[in-house]
Order: C-alpha cells, then sequence, then structure tokens
C-alpha cells in the first residue's frame, strides 16, 4: 500500500476503528495491526483509545465520534460558540453512558453522563459534522451537572444570541428545580423578558445562586435564591 494514498483515505473518517482499516487495506488483521503501529511511530495516526484512531490532532473534530450517542457541550462548547473568552483545557462530553476519560496528546477528554440527550445536533467544523450542544442547552448541561464555572455560564445567558425563552423553556423541560430558580433568577432583569411564568414551575426549598460559592447571603423569596453572589459583579 501506498502511504499517501492510505492517509488521504483515512482524512476522509474523524475516527477509524481497526476493523475499518482492514476494510480499507484489504489485508489481514495482524498485517492492518502492523501498518497501523508504524504509522503511529511516525505520527502520521494516532491513537485515541483501544481500537479507535484518528490521523487529526484537534480532538474537537473526532470527540463526539468515541462513544455513540454523544455530543460537545458544558464549557466547551461555550467556547465554541464564543460566548466566552475563556479557553477551556479540557474537551467536554455529555454521553448517555458513563464514560472514562481519556487523555489525547496532553488534552483531556471528559465525558459526563446526563438522561437529557436532547438540544444538540451537527455542526459543521473543518469539513466534518460534529455533534454539538445548540447555545441554550449547553448552558443547561453546565448548570445541571456544576462542571463549567459560574461565571462563564452566566456570561452565555447574557450574550445576545442566546434565546431566553428557549433557555426557559428548555429549563422547564429538565424538570429540575434548581435550575428553574438559577435561570430565572437571572433572566428576570433581562430587559423586555418576562421570567415570572418560571415561577409556577418551583418549590418552596432555597438553593444557592453559585454552586461554587459558600452558601451564606440574602434570601430572595419570589425565587428562592440565596444570594451568594452579586449578578453584576460578572463582566
Amino acid at each position: 500500500m501506498k502511504k499517501i494514498w492510505v492517509i488521504k483515505e483515512l482524512e476522509k473518517h474523524p475516527l477509524f476503528t481497526l476493523n475499518d482499516f482492514v476494510r480499507l487495506a484489504k489485508k489481514p488483521p495482524e498485517y492492518a495491526r502492523t501498518y497501523l503501529y508504524r504509522l503511529q511511530k511516525e505520527k502520521l495516526v494516532f491513537r485515541v483509545e483501544k481500537g479507535k484512531y484518528t490521523v487529526f490532532d484537534n480532538p474537537l473534530v473526532f470527540s463526539s465520534y468515541i462513544t455513540i450517542p454523544s455530543y460537545i457541550s458544558f464549557w466547551t462548547a461555550i467556547r465554541y460558540y464564543n460566548l466566552t473568552e475563556q479557553l477551556p483545557s479540557d474537551i467536554m462530553i455529555a454521553t448517555a453512558k458513563p464514560k472514562k476519560s481519556i487523555d489525547f496528546r496532553g488534552i483531556k477528554i471528559r465525558f459526563f453522563k446526563t438522561k437529557h440527550m436532547w438540544g444538540y445536533g451537527k455542526q459543521r467544523y473543518n469539513g466534518f459534522d460534529i455533534f454539538v450542544a445548540d447555545r441554550e442547552k449547553c448552558v443547561v448541561d453546565s448548570m445541571l451537572i456544576k462542571n463549567t464555572p459560574f461565571d462563564e455560564v452566566i456570561k452565555s445567558i447574557r450574550q445576545k444570541g442566546t434565546d431566553k425563552k428557549k433557555l426557559a423553556e428548555y429549563a422547564i423541560k429538565t424538570g429540575n428545580k434548581a435550575l428553574m430558580k438559577r435561570i430565572g433568577f437571572t433572566l428576570r432583569k433581562i430587559p423586555d423578558f418576562n421570567a415570572e411564568w418560571l415561577i409556577k414551575h418551583l418549590d418552596n426549598n432555597y438553593i444557592p445562586l453559585d454552586w461554587d460559592h459558600n452558601k451564606k447571603g440574602k434570601k430572595d423569596k419570589e425565587w428562592k435564591i440565596i444570594i451568594n453572589r452579586r449578578l453584576d459583579d460578572i463582566t
């Protein structure tokens, strides 16, 4: 096999398996495994995990294909949509089943199990379709799993391109009372937006506004929020 031809064929796929390579090479598995090993030594192919490979060094290209179904979300998707200037070091993936993190060329790909496998779709990226949460869903996911800094989530909510009504509807769809309280409390000061219709879905338990902060603060009786952070300090 000519190496140039092989690499060009592999570049058509964000991720491929050993079996995929066997079919491409039309060679026995042992030969294919040895050939792949040589390509890895030359850094023309990278091993993602056992039996899965790629020719791309950018994890965004292939990370939503490692386990199916899954999609890019949380802080990674917030950055993908340029809702923050911060650059998270990890790639964060929402999955239907638990999965251990993967270290790929110094970048950690982290998987977070969620029962809310909706609100995502295909985005064209570097010539491939990748699966990414929509703008509002990555905010909801981040608030549910609490794996993204509170400040970054609040900034995302305030961005002009974020659909505030859709965000509130997503919060209700999850059935998570704490999420609805945080979303409603944040949205209430958005000009020309009425968040009051969220109140009927709440219970009487108080929760802290910022999940990463201490739980002391003034209580908002309307939204059942302990105001342990000033939102106007977040810029």
